[in-house]
């Protein structure tokens, strides 16, 4: 069963005025953010997403900055998708029936994410290298990255109005290597595709921190130390007392058994075991 509280929630902030000084877009990610269920991540391999994570305001540079962005691999393949969402009051087409003609925002739109891959062609190592703390485990940095683009914008209804306007948008995502997404599909997806929360990710410094932590840690401690993830005050004291040997992580050790605990713990489990055997023979 899915929340349909939820869901006419969500619609009743895509049909709602943004309040006033505030950007429409940003409300809609704002509350996606706040209702991680809710945020597509569509373009998953078969080893899930990555950490259960996403990656909020993800700049490709100081100028080309994307909504959010998530990682997810296979055996073999690494996938990175980079996400724009626009407003969903803003159309597709210009009103007019009688000739099918983009609107000027969606062209700009396009020409936003365009620019994205353009910058990616010829900066793609920078990029990588903003995002290798993530890349995990070590040995499988040396796998191909496959890079793609989505674009969530506008509503159903004004894509759907005509037969010309759907065959139109069709042949965007084909000719562009982008997909389009309204903010109506998400719904879709709520209602049909696998549903997790997911953790909300920020760049700062060289590293990582969290936005919000929802769903759990996933051995991120196992690879991330405390120079590539930064945590707070009140993060490292629930993961204490959650069971994490945050003390040993701190100093740089990583929790590398059942991702809660240091390696060397285990060497203490395993000679006390010896310890309690030779004791008993």
């Amino acid at each position: 069963m899915r929340d349909e509280t939820l869901i006419q929630q969500y619609i009743t902030v895509l049909d709602s005025p943004a309040p006033p000084g505030r950007q429409k877009e940003q409300v809609v990610q704002d509350f996606l953010e706040e209702h991680s269920v809710l945020i597509p991540t569509p373009n998953r391999l078969n080893h899930h997403l990555h950490f259960q994570s996403i990656i909020s305001k993800f700049p490709l540079s100081t100028g080309l900055i994307t909504d959010y962005a998530y990682l997810t691999k296979s055996s073999d393949t690494w996938r990175i998708t980079f996400v724009e969402l626009e407003s969903p009051d803003k159309d597709f087409f210009n009103k007019t029936t009688q000739k099918v003609s983009k609107s000027s925002t969606f062209n700009a739109a396009l020409d936003q994410v365009r620019s994205w891959k353009q910058f990616m062609s010829s900066n793609e190592p920078e990029v990588r290298a903003r995002l290798l703390p993530l890349i995990q485990p070590p040995n499988m940095r040396i796998n191909p990255i496959e890079y793609e683009y989505q674009l969530i914008y506008g509503r159903s209804v004004n894509k759907n109005l005509t037969e010309g306007r759907k065959r139109e948008f069709r042949s965007l995502q084909q000719d562009m290597g982008i997909t389009i997404m309204t903010f109506d599909q998400l719904v879709d997806l709520y209602r049909n595709d696998l549903v997790f929360e997911k953790n909300v990710l920020r760049v700062v410094n060289a590293g990582f921190t969290f936005k919000s932590m929802a769903a759990g840690l996933n051995h991120m401690l196992s690879y991330l130390g405390p120079g590539e993830l930064f945590l707070s005050p009140s993060e490292i004291a629930a993961l204490k007392a959650d069971g994490y040997d945050m003390d040993a992580w701190e100093q740089g050790k990583l929790l590398t058994v059942n991702g809660r605990l240091p390696l060397s713990a285990s060497n203490t489990m395993f000679n006390a075991l010896l310890s309690k055997q030779g004791g008993q023979t």
